[in-house]
């Protein structure tokens, strides 16, 4: 089936369907294609109101259109997708105003986590059958997403998530993160294939992490050094500068995402003002 039939199906199916979905706190979904979807071309619509969740598509036939929400209704995010290993079947468009955008090629790593930000409160994903002999074919299209809320008063934008926090979003990332580290970075890797930089720390004090097991080469010794490695976008260009920082960040799809890494010796006067001000939203270690 050639690519230009579908989009026009699913671009009158979107012009007719628009805001009228309904309004459901589903995470996750779970459905199979059918003969019917195969021969009328089909596009099936589904509504996600989640901050996380999983599809699986087991035989694709037709087409998806899955509209993600926040809970927060109407608040701009930025969303985060990931294919899982083994997933095959179909291909995965990012839903514009007048036209569709690839999100994974066919040759993009399964590993491959990519971004996209909403539009008017929602992402819209269009996910499409690929074209089929056998329609038995034991096939399951699967990708995990994962909603990062973005915040209006810093006007950030998914295209400045290389440029340093400001001392508003420092203090909140440090309240809110998954992890807080302090420490110092010791090699760095630009893995061009996953588009991700990847930074080796060694940890020299835990100010915070939610959950510890998913970094396995943090020791409880206090003796041994402790390491960990964690990831920035590749477009970044980060580069390993000295002395001592403060590492913020999120788990994003099973990988550990920065926020910000501010120096040492800026975090302690954003906190010493912070606690002047009474600002803090929570405790502020040193």
């Amino acid at each position: 089936m050639k690519l230009f039939i579908y989009p026009i199906i699913f671009l009158l199916f979107t012009s007719l369907c628009e805001g009228g979905g309904p309004n459901l706190d589903n995470c996750d979904w779970t459905g199979s294609g059918t003969l019917e979807m195969a021969l009328s071309r089909g596009v099936q619509p589904v509504y996600l109101r989640c901050n996380q969740g999983n599809i699986r598509w087991h035989y694709p036939q037709g087409a998806l259109r899955i509209v993600l929400q926040s809970r927060s209704a109407g608040s701009p995010f930025s969303a985060c997708i990931r294919r899982s290993k083994g997933s095959s079947g179909a291909r995965i468009y990012l839903a514009g105003k007048k036209k569709l955008h690839l999100i994974f090629a066919a040759e993009d790593p399964m590993d491959l986590v990519k971004c996209v930000s909403s539009q008017e409160g929602q992402v819209t994903l269009y996910v499409e059958a690929d074209p089929i002999a056998d329609l038995l074919r034991r096939a399951t299209a699967e990708f995990s997403y994962h909603l990062k809320k973005i915040s209006r008063l810093s006007n950030e934008h998914l295209a400045d998530e290389c440029q340093p926090c400001s001392e508003e979003q420092l203090l909140h990332h440090y309240c809110s993160s998954d992890f807080v580290f302090q420490g110092k970075v010791t090699d760095l890797f630009h893995n061009k294939l996953l588009q991700v930089t990847e930074l080796t720390v060694r940890i020299s004090k835990t100010h915070r992490t939610n959950e510890l097991e998913k970094f396995p080469n943090i020791s409880d010794s206090e003796v041994e050094p402790k390491y960990v490695i964690l990831q920035r976008p590749l477009k970044c260009g980060t580069k390993a500068g000295s002395g001592e920082y403060l590492f913020l960040g999120k788990w994003i799809l099973g990988n550990p995402s920065l926020d910000c890494i501010p120096r040492i010796s800026e975090w302690k006067k954003v906190r010493r003002k912070a606690l002047m001000s009474r600002s803090n939203e929570c405790l502020l270690n040193l």
